[in-house]
């Protein structure tokens, strides 16, 4: 399905050994869709936005809206945020560079943080594969259909706003 599709982010990363329960998947998997599906949303309507004429009055609203966002995800952080990495994202695994990498078959969840302005992690189970020099790399496992659209989705969206940038 990705054929090819990645996209680099710079984001929060951490991973953690761990096999969950059929249940606790299920909740996780709803998790990560919500947050996703909501993500994907509010980027998608930013960019029609960008590319309509301006309205400075809804720009204000907008702009407090976010510092509002902002402060609220501030607050409601309670852990520690994991440290930031260049992280190679498909919509079927992702890869880092990690000194201490998962060895190779471990059940692991993968946390990542995709925005900045929300203190959400995207939760996501996987598998490790075998290391490439000096990079962990990861295949999620059993993602449900509407996680799986949706990380497909924030994967191209991504993509496209790097092609973007580079041509502009």
């Amino acid at each position: 399905m990705s054929d090819g599709l990645s996209c680099a982010c710079h984001m929060p990363l951490a991973w953690q050994a761990a096999q969950l329960e059929p249940n606790a998947r299920q909740i996780q998997m709803r998790e990560s869709t919500l947050l996703l599906v909501a993500l994907n949303q509010v980027e998608a309507t930013h960019e029609l936005e960008a590319s309509g004429p301006e309205n400075r009055r809804l720009d204000r609203i907008e702009a407090k809206l976010d510092l509002t966002l902002h402060l609220l995800a501030r607050t409601l952080e309670t852990d520690a945020t994991p440290s930031a990495r260049s992280v190679q994202l498909t919509p079927s695994g992702a890869q880092w560079e990690d000194p201490q990498p998962p060895a190779e078959g471990t059940m692991l969840i993968l946390e990542l943080r995709p925005s900045e302005a929300l203190p959400l992690r995207l939760k996501l189970p996987a598998i490790a594969l075998e290391p490439l020099s000096g990079n962990a790399r990861v295949k999620f496992e059993g993602l449900s259909e509407a996680l799986d659209e949706a990380l497909y989705q924030f994967v191209f969206r991504r993509h496209r706003q790097a092609i973007r940038a580079r041509t502009t």
